[in-house]
């Protein structure tokens, strides 16, 4: 028999998917309380798929298991800041092994990913797929599958305060002015002046989501 790959994805597979994608879209926030019974109800699977797809999120370190429920991993002030540095280290070394490797087909997509980002009717989501887009995307001419496997599970963690990131400004000009320096310094082929950036691009970011965090709760 003619050996044939599986095209179509398990139920547990898809659970897990539609799940992460909750997640790090921030459609299920940080501290929110789950059930593995509502899950599957909402899904119309049984809980044996709901309760696999967990555990693999738990694995990455997106849920935590309690006694009666399942709650979305919420990082304090200080676990996100330690997150962007690692995020900040792996994509420094990543912007060192690109910069040389970065040709005019590559520069050209990273402005088409930016040109898209100003328009100025993008959702707050649209946005954040399309930040992330632009980063990897340059990352990726560095060509070392294991330094994007670790960029991208950092950013799995980090994503959902992405979510919070893009509701909490009121627009994303500033975000957009730093993309566009960051892109003239890789035409340039400045390393030392990108390495700069990056580092100021980011700690911007994550200063605005722990501001975010820290905000008391509106009062009913």
């Amino acid at each position: 028999m003619e050996a044939q790959p599986v095209r179509i994805a398990t139920v547990n597979d898809e659970v897990y998917t539609r799940l992460h994608k909750a997640i790090t879209s921030g459609a299920l926030l940080p501290g929110m309380k789950l059930t593995i019974r509502s899950i599957a109800d909402s899904f119309q699977v049984s809980t044996m798929p709901v309760r696999d797809a967990l555990r693999r999120l738990e694995a990455n370190g997106l849920v935590v298991f309690g006694r009666r429920s399942v709650t979305v991993t919420l990082l304090s002030p200080d676990e996100v800041e330690q997150v962007f540095q690692i995020r900040l280290r792996l994509e420094q070394l990543a912007a060192e092994w690109a910069i040389s490797r970065v040709g005019p087909h590559d520069l050209d997509e990273l402005e088409r990913i930016l040109a898209d980002m100003d328009e100025p009717d993008l959702s707050a989501e649209q946005w954040r797929v399309l930040n992330q887009r632009f980063h990897l995307r340059f990352y990726e001419v560095a060509e070392s599958d294991h330094l994007i496997r670790l960029i991208r599970d950092v950013w799995s963690k980090v994503e959902p305060y992405m979510a919070i990131y893009a509701s909490r400004v009121d627009d994303f000009a500033e975000a957009q002015q730093q993309h566009r320096f960051l892109l003239d310094l890789i035409r340039r082929g400045d390393l030392s002046g990108l390495l700069v950036a990056t580092a100021h691009h980011l700690d911007y970011t994550a200063k605005t989501v722990v501001a975010a965090l820290e905000e008391p709760p509106a009062s009913s």
